[in-house]
């Protein structure tokens, strides 16, 4: 596995709302943020146990020249992740949302997805992933949501009804 950059939370001790900072070799800049999901979707309140869950947002905050393939950048990703369960609970339900609004959705997941085989085999984590169609207008654009939760969340079985319920309260656009 590449040697993941260097981070920084943006408190200590880590709180359930926080954000991680990092820097490649060649400048760029990416903040990762937690934040509980109830604050991004107000629609969770229906779900109680996804309404307890956490948003995880990954932005280039600051972009120096054209991006290109650091294998470092998922490793970093992954040892945020690692760090921020270690320190607030290893029993947090993540949600990750690709952003649909530069139509490169489709490139984020399978990114995730492979950052995710390759540096968190040692998490034991389930990974879901939902593909949903959202209106944008007259034409429907394909976003991607993916939870990651501990294989032995105590409350498995409701997560995985709860994405069910998840899903097809979104393609309809609530």
């Amino acid at each position: 596995m590449p040697e993941p950059y260097k981070f920084t939370p943006s408190a200590e001790p880590v709180e359930v709302n926080t954000s991680y900072i990092f820097e490649t070799t060649v400048g760029h800049k990416y903040q990762i943020v937690f934040m509980e999901a109830v604050r991004v979707m107000d629609f969770l309140d229906e779900l109680p146990v996804l309404s307890n869950a956490i948003y995880v947002i990954v932005e280039n905050v600051e972009q120096n020249g054209e991006l290109r393939f650091d294998s470092r950048i998922g490793a970093t990703i992954v040892g945020v992740v690692k760090h921020y369960l270690e320190h607030v609970d290893l029993n947090s339900i993540l949600v990750f949302d690709c952003f649909v609004e530069d139509g490169k959705q489709i490139k984020r997941h399978n990114k995730f997805d492979r950052w995710y085989r390759h540096y968190a085999l040692d998490m034991e984590f389930v990974k879901m992933d939902e593909e949903i169609l959202e209106p944008h207008g007259d034409v429907y654009v394909p976003s991607f949501v993916s939870i990651l939760y501990r294989k032995s969340h105590p409350r498995k079985d409701h997560i995985e009804i709860e994405m069910v319920k998840l899903r097809s309260t979104m393609m309809k656009g609530k």
